[in-house]
C-alpha cells in the first residue's frame, strides 16, 4: 500500500520513452521493450560486431545486444545509465542479454567476465561503474565468475565521442594494465562493454588480456553503432 501510494507522488518512468511504468513492468514499459533494436549478432559468427575487429585483435566471437543509434531508444536508455545515476538499467538489460548467449552455440566455454573498469577518478565521480549491472547479471546466468582483479584503468583521458577513430584508437593503446596470476591462464574470458563503435577501447583492453598465457576472448557489448 505504502509502495502504491509512493508510485503515485513519484511515479515511475521508463527510461526508454519516459512514459508512466505500469505495476508490471520495470526499468521501461512494454511498448519499449518490443521495439527495442535486437541485433541477433549471438547467433551469427560473422556479424557487425566481430567484423569491426578482423585484422586488429585474435577474438573468438563478439556479438552486442541492441543497435545503438543518434536519438532512438537505445540512446535514450542508456544515457540515464551512464549519466543519471540509474545503475538497474545494466542489470536489467543484462539478464535480457543473458538469456540470448545462453541459447548462443557460441558463449558455451566461457571461465570468467572481464568488465571493462573505468578509472578511479571517474568511479568516484559516478559511483559506479555502469557494467557492474551487466556483469552481475551476465555471471548470475552463466554461472560463471567476474574477474575484476585482473583489469584495471591508468589513465582517464576525456570523452572520445568528438575525436576522430584516430584519434580515439591511438588514445586507447595505454589506457589498460593487467595484473594476473598463474592461475588465470588457459582461460576463456567474456570482456564486457556498454556500447562498441570503433572498437578501440575493447581493442585496448583485449591486448593487455592476451597477455596471460593461453588465453581467448570472446566479446558482449550491450549495444553497437552499425
Amino acid at each position: 500500500m505504502w509502495s502504491s501510494f509512493l508510485n503515485l507522488l513519484f511515479p515511475k518512468l521508463c527510461f526508454g520513452c519516459q512514459e508512466m511504468l505500469l505495476n508490471n513492468e520495470e526499468v521501461i514499459c512494454r511498448l519499449c521493450r518490443n521495439s527495442l533494436p535486437l541485433t541477433h549478432h549471438c547467433n551469427m559468427v560473422k556479424n557487425e560486431a566481430t567484423r569491426k575487429f578482423y585484422g586488429r585483435i585474435p577474438i573468438e566471437y563478439a556479438s552486442s545486444f541492441l543497435y545503438y543509434s543518434k536519438g532512438g531508444i537505445v540512446q535514450n536508455i542508456l544515457h540515464h545509465l551512464k549519466y543519471r545515476n540509474q545503475p538497474e538499467i545494466s542489470y536489467f538489460l543484462g539478464k535480457m542479454y543473458a538469456q540470448k548467449l545462453l541459447s548462443s552455440p557460441y558463449y558455451k566455454h566461457l571461465d570468467a567476465i572481464i568488465p571493462v573498469p573505468l578509472h578511479k577518478d571517474k568511479l568516484r565521480s559516478r559511483g559506479y561503474n555502469q557494467l557492474n549491472g551487466f556483469a552481475q547479471a551476465l555471471s548470475e546466468e552463466l554461472k560463471i565468475p567476474i574477474a575484476n582483479h585482473l583489469l584495471y584503468k591508468t589513465k582517464n583521458y576525456s570523452s572520445q565521442t568528438k575525436k576522430s577513430i584516430f584519434d580515439r584508437t591511438s588514445k586507447t593503446e595505454e589506457k589498460f594494465e593487467i595484473k594476473y596470476n598463474l592461475e588465470d591462464s588457459n582461460k576463456h574470458y567474456l570482456l564486457i562493454d556498454d556500447i562498441l563503435t570503433t572498437g578501440g577501447t575493447i581493442e585496448s583492453c583485449a591486448k593487455k588480456i592476451l597477455q596471460i598465457p593461453n588465453c581467448k576472448i570472446s566479446i558482449a557489448c550491450l549495444a553497437s553503432t552499425r
